[in-house]
């Protein structure tokens, strides 16, 4: 498989500023969506600018704006891990150490620019899907841009219902002050345009110059169908969904075999590897201006940079001691995953008295570290293989061989045996969230997981054994809606229980 990377390029100034109103009181520029999106020209960079959403966000002044950093910049894959039992922050604001202590309220900032990009990439993709089904252009590359813009809508709204529950919906823009005033939407209404946009992208993604590197094929729409459809047997109560999920799944695994070797899947030189099913490509070298991703500079510790320790390394979140205990000594992805002791150029060791997270530093191809071109694995093989055992288990009330088998896969790549798992149903469920745990440290899954697996009082039980001094509560199975979203829409929108 041909993996091709691509540059994303924003060539109308207007087109961003139409794109960045949803939900927010940001001004409207004077370039309008009526005299835009004539031209197969206009209709791709269109689309593009949905990319620039994910990874760099709204940020009009640059890199110290607020606003600045997309969807998957930083707070996607901190919040899943910082608000499980997985991680610790060592920030002193209290935006962080409120998430770390499940603390977290709904002026939280971090959260109130999450909800920011998840909103304003939404309104890109709704801009798209309403103006370019109109533009006179190749149908194929037509229906592959509204088959991206619907499947990074259908992602959006996945990871919002997942996060908060009910919540607004819109699938056509809208311009005005009706944007902020919307009410929240049934979450069951709001998966099964998910569902609906998803088919339309693994129908439709089928230009070949727009696949890969960064951009969803139509497999990877087929495998966050088998997400969706896992999550959705919980939510609904449905089982025939895990059926689905599974047979999703398995439509996935034969194009995106597993890497042999865990700790190949984090070189530079396999960004876009064998198993990487999508993956959020913020290679600097490639975009116009500053997009590196934030892994190295959030999670690697502050040592020695005259020895050869990373520059600019904030250390930002540890792994918890619970995660680093948690793994068996002869997983082979502890010690790729996180590390204890730090080991310089000229051999020496600082000990580094908390476990972190080190999987995103490929040190031969980066030596420097800071500013890095590693991809987010936003859908990687491995999932796929534990959505079949997870899904099995819940079917069948129990493991049978297919779901043995399917996490036999992933355990045996880390060099592990499953000799010693029970079949039985609660036996194998636990299992399989620790699989889940030490597969994805840091790739924006654990709280999902926690939350889907297991019962509320249990996910509160599970987080306070990891952080003693944390006060998690049965309700923060759910985020707050972030406080201004609420007063924009003059009441309209209401807030989650526990959070008033």
């Amino acid at each position: 498989m041909i993996m091709k990377k691509y540059i994303i390029v924003l060539s109308i100034l207007g087109l961003v500023s139409s794109c960045n109103n949803f939900l927010d009181e940001i001004p409207k520029g004077e370039t309008t969506t009526e005299s835009y999106y004539k031209t197969p020209e206009q209709a791709v960079a269109a689309t593009n600018a949905i990319y620039d959403y994910l990874i760099i966000g709204y940020s009009p002044n640059g890199l110290w704006d607020e606003n600045y950093g997309g969807v998957f910049y930083n707070y996607y894959w901190i919040f899943q891990d910082l608000f499980s039992d997985n991680a610790n922050s060592n920030m002193s604001g209290s935006d962080y150490t409120s998430i770390d202590n499940l603390q977290i309220d709904q002026y939280n900032t971090p959260l109130k620019l999450l909800w920011r990009d998840f909103y304003q990439t939404i309104k890109c993709c709704n801009i798209v899907l309403d103006k370019v089904s109109a533009t006179e252009m190749d149908i194929t590359l037509k229906n592959n841009l509204l088959g991206e813009a619907r499947f990074w809508r259908a992602m959006m709204y996945f990871d919002l219902v997942r996060m908060f529950g009910d919540v607004p919906f819109r699938t056509h823009d809208i311009e005005g002050a009706d944007e902020e005033r919307i009410g929240r939407t049934s979450s069951d209404i709001i998966y099964q345009q998910i569902i609906e946009d998803l088919k339309f992208a693994e129908e439709n993604l089928k230009y070949s110059d727009r696949q890969g590197g960064g951009r969803p094929y139509a497999l990877s729409a087929t495998a966050l169908l088998a997400r969706v459809y896992n999550t959705y047997a919980y939510h609904s109560g449905d089982k025939s969904y895990y059926q689905k999920a599974i047979d999703c799944a398995k439509k996935v695994i034969p194009a995106f075999p597993l890497m042999a070797d865990f700790g190949d899947l984090f070189k530079i030189e396999n960004r876009f590897n064998s198993e990487i099913i999508l993956g959020i490509n913020f290679n600097t070298s490639l975009s116009e201006g500053w997009k590196g991703g934030q892994f190295l500079v959030r999670l690697l510790p502050n040592t020695d940079t005259s020895k050869g320790g990373p520059n600019n390394a904030q250390g930002w979140e540890n792994a918890t001691e619970d995660l680093y205990e948690s793994f068996s000594s002869s997983d082979k992805r502890r010690d790729i995953t996180l590390k204890r002791s730090f080991t310089y150029n000229d051999g020496t060791q600082e000990d580094l008295k908390k476990p972190y997270i080190f999987k995103y530093w490929d040190r031969t191809a980066e030596p420097n570290g800071n500013n890095t071109d590693a991809i987010f694995p936003a859908i990687r093989t491995s999932e796929m293989y534990l959505i079949i055992a997870e899904a099995s288990n819940e079917l069948n009330k129990g493991a049978n061989a297919e779901a043995v088998s399917a996490l036999e896969a992933v355990r045996t790549r880390a060099g592990l045996t499953s000799d010693g798992i029970s079949n039985d149903y609660a036996s194998f469920k636990t299992a399989v969230l620790n699989e889940y745990r030490h597969e994805f440290v840091m790739e924006g899954h654990r709280w999902f997981d926690l939350t889907r697996m297991c019962s509320p009082d249990e996910f509160v039980q599970r987080i306070k054994a990891a952080k003693p001094n944390s006060n998690p509560q049965t309700y923060e199975v759910l985020f707050p809606i972030p406080q201004r979203e609420i007063a924009l829409s003059g009441g309209v929108l209401t807030q989650n229980e526990g959070y008033k």
